[in-house]
């Protein structure tokens, strides 16, 4: 699987973007402790970049929804998240993950979502899964509270996080690439993955008028039908008599005006 990343960075020189240097040691999970309908990660980027967290200041740098994530700074610095003082080691030296508790999202999915996210950040830093902390680590906050208050929620998020690391497939996406379709831009996003482009099958075959459904073990692909070689040829015999007619009905013309000339 591959969640798209939506770079969103705080500007530069707000409270809340630091912009001390940081060299990833160890990557911090949170629950954003919001479950408000709307608060998803594009609601929680809106958030940073206004002025209610730059006056905390409250900065980390991924948000992570059901559907998509988005980045708030870059992985070369750090962010306020740990609780743990402006020289703590995870403020300091920890990528910080909010997972969004939006009750009008999908918590198992979002969750889902974070374990790649982690596997792919761990594969990207040569990490292993010990580095993976949470935000009780650093401060005694009671965070994530959604993993922790649930039986066995924090072993089954990291048990999560290694299947996808033992399954391989975690390639490094190298940036986002926007698509056009007929000259037009187009909502789509394309990845470049290991050299190699890749863009949604389901996407590509329904520019063809195919559809493409899947339920988890599989991928189905539908084509759109292909039309008859009788009924080709029964077209063309129509516009070639089509053609011949409009050449008559000028040739008719042409006779009218030459008489009454």
């Amino acid at each position: 699987m591959a969640v798209q990343i939506i770079q969103d960075f705080i500007p530069k020189g707000r409270k809340n973007r630091p912009g001390y240097k940081m060299t990833p040691r160890y990557i911090t999970i949170h629950d954003t402790a919001n479950p408000g309908a709307g608060a998803n990660a594009k609601a929680h980027a809106a958030y940073l970049r206004g002025a209610a967290a730059a006056a905390i200041p409250a900065s980390w740098h991924f948000t992570v929804d059901d559907k998509v994530i988005y980045q708030h700074l870059p992985l070369t610095e750090n962010g306020w998240h740990a609780g743990d003082g402006t020289n703590g080691t995870g403020n300091r030296q920890s990528i910080g993950i909010e997972i969004c508790e939006n009750r009008d999202g999908n918590r198992v999915k979002a969750e889902a979502n974070a374990a790649w996210l982690v596997a792919k950040l761990l594969k990207d830093y040569g990490l292993k899964i010990t580095a993976v902390k949470q935000h009780y680590d650093w401060s005694k906050k009671n965070c994530p509270n959604v993993l922790r208050g649930r039986k066995d929620g924090w072993k089954n998020f990291l048990a999560a996080v290694e299947s996808h690391l033992k399954a391989g497939d975690m390639p490094a996406i190298t940036r986002a690439i926007g698509l056009e379709v007929d000259g037009k831009a187009v909502k789509e996003v394309g990845y470049l993955i290991d050299n190699a482009t890749y863009v949604r099958a389901a996407y590509v075959v329904g520019l063809a008028g195919g559809k493409v459904t899947g339920h988890g073990d599989h991928i189905k692909i539908v084509l759109p039908a292909k039309t008859d070689p009788a009924e080709i040829a029964k077209l063309k015999a129509e516009i070639n008599g089509l053609k011949a007619a409009n050449a008559a009905l000028e040739a008719r013309i042409e006779n009218a005006r030459i008489a009454l000339s």
